[in-house]
Order: structure tokens, then sequence, then C-alpha cells
């Protein structure tokens, strides 16, 4: 009951659309204008020299539209659409439509977008997808479906174009190939409209996140799922148009080579036969085939020859470049040594930071250490400090404090450093 026959549909938006141009009033109307849309359209369909449909089955007909698309009113013994009927007649008005407009779409977007930014609980997330989203959501699946509509017309009209007879092919496939591109043209359009998508897909997972509403978090992972699908959608239709489109080009070709073929066959039989040979040898073409020129005289220049000889280079000899083994060893030390401090540098900030894991430790014993280890040497133990402060500035949880004094080395009394513990906050 949910789904009429084509006649009883048919008649139901014809009916519907005489309410909505104002013919029936308050809207409702009588029994007879049914049969009469019943009758219209059965003439449409079959014909109008059709045999009558019976009374009884026009009767049956009304009776199963009574249960989702018509009411009766037994006072005034007239009828009226029920809700589902002008859902029905509306749905199939929008697709008949096909209103394509990604501009549009692209504002519902931003709108949708900013509303489910303002959302600030889960009842008010949950009422986004019901008053909002899901008034958006047909408009969207409906732009969509109205590209995948236009492909499958313009194969039929393929179709239908190669079985025709004395018909201007060429033409009709050469239109049919600007309307794929310009199909392709509105897919790109479309989803350059949906650049929103992802911020929206965002926000949602942020919700999700926070919500601790089971039914909630199911209606927002739905939402979720919806806009995968219409990326989809719109993959398969670019897929389409890369089979398609080759394909329909490459007839083209063949076309055009069969009938280019045919047009130089023609033209050299009639050059053949309508041509004559003059007194003097020459072959004269038919007064409408134009003569060109295939030969003209070259002009001869006059070129100066450059010689090479007359200003010679003199020859240089080539340095030779010789390279002692010592300087080569010592080029080859300074990258190992760099590689060699690196690994010590690490080696002692892992020490020190293990340390400072435990409690409270002083920067100067270490940097004396390393002084001590490498003989006075300050390169090693100040590129660790370097690194030690670096990594505070990445490492929030690692404190360096600096004092107010300084610390001398026992055995370098020239050498001091500033008094600094290193700690893990806690």
């Amino acid at each position: 009951m949910l789904f009429p026959q084509p006649l009883a549909g048919l008649a139901i938006l014809e009916i519907y659309t005489k309410i909505k141009v104002g013919l029936f009033p308050y809207p409702r109307f009588k029994e007879s204008e049914i049969y009469t849309a019943l009758e219209n359209v059965n003439k449409r369909i079959k014909g109008k020299d059709s045999q009558r449909q019976l009374q009884d089955y026009f009767n049956s007909m009304i009776s199963d539209l009574q249960v989702y698309f018509l009411r009766y009113d037994t006072d005034d013994q007239l009828y009226s659409l029920k809700d589902y009927a002008v859902a029905f007649c509306q749905h199939a008005e929008e697709i008949l439509e096909a209103d394509f407009n990604p501009t549009q779409i692209e504002i519902i977007c931003n709108t949708i977008r900013e509303s489910l930014d303002k959302c600030t609980t889960q009842g008010e997330v949950d009422q986004w997808i019901y008053s909002v989203f899901d008034a958006f959501k047909p408009r969207m699946k409906a732009q969509v479906d109205h590209l995948e509509r236009q492909i499958d017309q313009s194969v039929k009209e393929i179709r239908e174009a190669t079985q025709l007879a004395n018909a201007p092919i060429l033409e009709i496939l050469r239109s049919i190939d600007q309307r794929l591109d310009g199909i392709r043209a509105q897919n790109d359009e479309l989803r350059s409209a949906f650049r929103e998508v992802k911020n929206i897909d965002f926000l949602l997972e942020t919700r999700l996140d926070e919500t601790t509403d089971a039914t909630i978090g199911d209606h927002i992972s739905e939402v979720r799922r919806f806009f995968p699908e219409i990326k989809y959608t719109l993959n398969l239709i670019d897929k389409r148009l890369d089979r398609i489109q080759p394909k329909l080009r490459q007839f083209f070709g063949t076309l055009n080579q069969t009938s280019f073929n045919l047009k130089v066959d023609k033209f050299l039989k009639f050059l053949v036969t309508q041509s004559k040979l003059s007194k003097i040898k020459q072959i004269q073409f038919p007064e409408n085939i134009l003569t060109y020129k295939l030969w003209w005289p070259t002009t001869n220049f006059t070129i100066v020859e450059r010689r090479n000889d007359l200003f010679p280079i003199r020859s240089r000899p080539r340095s030779s470049v010789y390279e002692l083994r010592e300087e080569r060893e010592a080029e080859l030390l300074k990258p190992r040594r760099t590689l060699m401090i690196h690994s010590q540098v690490d080696e002692w900030l892992t020490h020190i930071l293990t340390d400072a894991a435990r409690g409270i430790v002083n920067f100067s014993d270490y940097f004396f250490a390393i002084v001590e280890t490498e003989k006075g040497d300050i390169e090693l133990a100040t590129k660790a400090a370097y690194a030690l402060v670096r990594l505070s500035t990445m490492d929030l949880r690692l404190q360096i404090e600096i004092g107010q004094h300084k610390i001398y080395h026992p055995n370098y009394p020239r050498l001091a450093i500033w008094e600094m513990t290193i700690m893990y906050q806690r």
C-alpha cells in the first residue's frame, strides 16, 4: 500500500498539482476528480484509443489509496490528501526539478557547522542531529543523485544515437561529451562545496569523546558514517566518467576517421574525373578547386664564414691537485669527532635525566666530572649543558633553576659555573 501502481501514483501527482495551483479549494476534491485523473493518466500511458478501465477497477484502486494517500470525509463526501501523499509528491517534485546548486550546499554546510559549534551539551548535540542535520541530509543526497541521473541519461542517449539511421550522430555524441564535461565540473564543484564537512566531522569526533550517553553516541556515529558515504558516491561518479568518456572519444575517432576517408576518396575521384591536361602538359583543376603553390624559390643569403684559427686561444697547462695523506686523515677526523661528541652528550644526558627522575641534582657535579674526563677540555661539557637547556624548553616537566653564585672547579681554579639544579616536576 505504501507503493502504489504507476497509474494510481501518477493520478495522485496530478491531483497534488491541481491543489498546488489552487484548482481545488480548502484543499478538498470530489470522487469524480479522482476518476478524471485516473482516466487522464490511463490515456497517457496506454493511448487514447485504449479500452476504458472498468468502474470496479477504479473503485478498488481508490479503496487501496485510502490507506496512506487519500482521506475521505463522509459528511461532506469529499476527499483530501494525507500527509504521506503530500510528502510522496513533494519528493517526486524535488527529484524532477533537480536543482543543482553547489553554492547553496556550501552555505548550508557553513550554517550547520556554525550551529554545531554552538552546541555545548549532549542534549543540544542530539537536538542538532534531528532538527538541523536531518533536514540537510536529503538535500545533499539529492544533489549527488542528480549527477548520477545525468550520467544515466547520457549513456541512454549514446545507445539511442548509435542505433539511429541517417542521423547527425557526430553532433549528438559531441553534445553528450560536452554534457559529461559539465557533469565532471559539477562533481568538482560539489566536492569543493563540502569543504566544511571535515570541520563538522572533527567537531562530531570531539563531541563523541565527551559523550557519556550511549544513545547519543550512536546518533553521532551514524551522522559521521554519512559523510564517507557521500564521498564514496562522488568517487564512483568520477570513475564512471573515466570509463565512459575515453570510450566515447575513441568512438568519435572511429567515426571521424571513416567520414574523413570517404570524403578524401570522393575528392580524389572528383579531381581525376574533372581535371584536364593543358597543351603545355600541366594539370588544370576544375574551376571551383583552388590551386596552391607547393614550391617557392629560396633566397640565397651571403654567409660570412668565421674561421677558428684567426685568433687561436693559448692553451694553459692543467693544474694538478695533490692530496697529502696527513691532510686527508685530518679532514676525516672532524666528522668522526663530531659524531663521537654527539654520542657522548647523549650518554651524559641519559645519566643526568635518570638521576633527576629520582630527585633534585646539581648540574655542576656532572659538568666538572665531564671536564675531568676530558682533561680540562670544556667543549663536551658545554655542549651537554646547552643540550640540557634546550631539552627543558621542549619537555615542560623538566625544571632547571639557576642560582646567584658561582661554583669553582677544585683542580681548575679559573673554571667556574653558575649553580644549577635539575628536577622533574611531579
